[in-house]
């Protein structure tokens, strides 16, 4: 057998140390192994159908058993009827070990060979006991058997892991949902003749045709047509999405009213879905701190409790006798099983990843998630962040003895910036676009992050720099005094500056007008309500960032450098995060405690975020702090349920009040509680 996976093949929870393994496939315990292969996959209904009776008729058997058992306490037969009535017992609880108990004991020998103990480990030696000592009471005519309290105890239990499997299953339908998103077949046009292929042989280029009501099956552009698309499975929003020629289209969206051909960017594992969904995995498949250490203190607990219960028998044995002392010692293992305890952070986490999976928000990991509770600083970027990616170009100012005039300076500039993500860059190409100016053929292109861009535009023959006032003073070039009277013209209106100059000198002025998102505003009365202090950090003029500070109530710092950012992230001591879409960003999404990438982005600043916001809404990222602090007072509630259940109950049952059914009952019911309490994260108005 390969290398086991992280995560269970059913509820997609991350793995114990030694799992429930069959037919080649791990699972968390034997609940998620019985629920899954009850439910069934396609082909196995057969096999499934066998599973359930095995549950069905272990309960039938076990409620003849406790029949028989109560018969012979309330009307207390003699020696010879009990006698009979405890070989029918011994007969009908065979089946009930064989299908229920041997699954437990199997997966605990597997443990104990490996010099660990688990929860499996504790059911196993109480009901084998109780089954073991009930046989040889039988074949010595005794009276005193615990057949019923064995058989019930394993029906208890598998039906309590059957409950759990379930609860943990629906809190892992994300992955299940996303798979069903893209369409198994999709219309793809080659030499002019369209036809229906299968989604996986879609390659890069290809042109795909969508009707209105079917979904997209890959990321592409669109080449022709204009339609709304409904992004909310990816992104959480509601409000339909304008694509027109050049938009980007998403795997898994669906198209509402209009015919759109769009060329094939991203197949396969490269799609926007397929990255969603490894991501979410990926997610489920790291334990957080608390995951952690509540594996750690589960890993003590159950040595402690066998010694608990060890001391338990032997206490009642020279007290009550052999009777008591099993039945007191079986109440113990069982009391202290420490389902709730293993369940009560991974459960909550779990939750809380798919349900900010359904909101278009990617948490890479259950740590960062916990992490993130605890943040008390946000800084963020500014253009493509605070205000809407696409600028505006508003100004244009052309040096007097520069020679040059307003088409000339914009076909340089949108030549060179063709290359660029920056939204700058893009309202310029744009700008030229529109106004019918040529893009003229460049060489030696060099990106620099935060500064600007360089080049070789080869009428000109010489190097020709665009961006910040510090990219041209970096690059020799130094305003004359009409671009500086120009340059606090255009600051003083708060719009972005960028310059464009070569030789010995600065050429001319593009001053670009930005607005501010809708939600903007709101996001930040959100966090200020959270009590989180936030900070503008942009590389843009600090005129424009005071501009759009002043309008939010925030700070501000601009003209900064990507590693200037850098600086100021590491200044704070406090749990810090920081938001931005671009290549200049990635320093500072991984210099923060934690990096969320808004929006498309840059496929780098993805990679480098821990949070990814598939939409544009700023109001998600207060709504995830404040869902990472609602799922951390749940694990606090659950862990504080899980030890006070079994301080309390282990203490009531080495007192001899608590009797070993009902302890089993008591056991499912604690679980169900902390299962029923991380479920309430699904629901609850965030």
């Amino acid at each position: 057998m390969g290398k086991i996976p992280q995560f269970c093949y059913h509820c997609r929870l991350p793995l114990p140390k030694k799992p429930f393994t069959a037919k080649g496939l791990s699972y968390c315990c034997y609940g998620c192994f019985l629920t899954h292969e009850i439910t069934g996959e396609e082909g196995e209904e057969g096999e499934a159908l066998w599973l359930l009776m095995k549950l069905g008729l272990s309960t039938f058997f076990t409620m003849n058993i406790m029949i028989l058992s109560y018969a012979d306490y309330i009307y207390g037969f003699d020696e010879s009827v009990s006698h009979i009535l405890n070989y029918i017992m011994l007969l009908l609880s065979i089946p009930v070990i064989a299908l229920l108990g041997l699954p437990f004991l199997i997966n605990s020998l597997r443990s104990l060979s490996k010099l660990v103990l688990n929860m499996d480990t504790l059911i196993a030696i109480g009901t084998f006991s109780a089954y073991i000592l009930s046989i040889i009471s039988t074949v010595k005519s005794q009276k005193q058997v615990y057949f019923d309290t064995a058989s019930m105890i394993l029906v208890l239990v598998t039906a309590g892991r059957f409950l759990e499997a379930n609860a943990k299953a629906r809190a892992s339908n994300a992955i299940k949902e996303l798979l069903e998103l893209t369409p198994k077949e999709a219309r793809v046009i080659k030499d002019g003749v369209e036809r229906l292929v299968p989604s996986e042989l879609i390659r890069k280029g290809d042109m795909v045709k969508v009707l209105p009501g079917e979904s997209f099956a890959v990321d592409g552009e669109v080449v022709e047509g204009n339609s709304s698309v409904d992004e909310s499975m990816l992104s959480g929003e509601s409000k339909p999405v304008f694509k027109t020629r050049g938009s980007k289209v998403f795997s898994g969206t669906i198209n509402i009213d209009g015919v759109l051909i769009f060329r094939a960017t991203g197949v396969g594992e490269e799609s926007t879905l397929s990255r969603f969904i490894k991501l979410i995995e990926e997610a489920r498949s790291l334990k957080s701190p608390v995951e952690r250490l509540a594996d750690k203190i589960s890993s003590i607990f159950i040595p402690v409790v066998v010694s608990i219960a060890g001391i338990t028998f032997a206490f009642w044995f020279f007290k009550e006798g052999i009777n008591t002392a099993i039945l007191n010692s079986l109440s113990v293992l069982l009391i202290s099983c420490p389902c709730a305890l293993g369940i009560a952070a991974p459960m909550a986490i779990q939750v809380a990843l798919g349900r900010a999976a359904k909101e278009g928000i990617l948490v890479r990991t259950g740590e960062t998630f916990e992490r993130l509770s605890h943040v008390r600083r946000v800084f963020l970027d500014k253009t493509g962040t605070l205000t809407k990616r696409e600028m505006r170009l508003s100004s244009i100012f052309v040096v007097p003895n520069s020679n040059l005039n307003e088409s000339d300076l914009i076909s340089i500039c949108a030549s060179l910036e063709s290359v660029s993500e920056h939204p700058l860059a893009k309202s310029t190409v744009e700008f030229a676009s529109q106004r019918g100016y040529p893009l003229l053929q460049v060489s030696k292109l060099k990106v620099n992050p935060g500064m600007g861009i360089e080049g070789k535009v080869n009428h000109l023959g010489e190097t020709v720099y665009i961006g910040s006032m510090r990219f041209m003073r970096k690059n020799g070039l130094d305003p004359d005094r009409t671009v500086t009277l120009e340059k606090e013209r255009l600051e003083s209106k708060g719009q972005t500056l960028v310059f464009c100059g070569w030789g010995k000198g600065i050429k001319g002025v593009l001053g670009f007008s930005e607005e501010l998102r809708e939600d903007a505003k709101e996001a930040i009365l959100r966090l200020k309500e959270l009590k989180i202090d936030t900070v503008i950090l942009t590389g843009d003029n600090r005129y424009s960032a005071k501009a759009v500070a002043a309008t939010l109530g925030i700070e501000s710092k601009g003209e900064l450098t990507p590693e200037d950012k850098v600086r100021e992230i590491k200044k704070h001591k406090e749990v810090s995060v920081m938001v931005g879409d671009g290549i200049n960003d990635v320093p500072a999404l991984s210099a923060a405690d934690i990096g969320i990438a808004i929006g498309c982005g840059t496929d780098i600043a993805r990679e480098s975020a821990d949070i990814n916001l598939l939409g544009e809404s700023l109001e998600k990222i207060p709504w995830v702090i404040k869902l990472s602090r609602e799922t951390r007072k749940r694990i606090k509630e659950n862990l504080f349920w899980a030890f006070l259940y079994n301080t309390i109950g282990i203490v009531v049952a080495a007192l001899g009040f608590l009797k070993p059914v009902a302890a089993a009952l008591a056991m499912i019911v604690s679980s169900i509680l902390v299962l029923g309490n991380s479920l309430r994260l699904q629901k609850e108005r965030i």
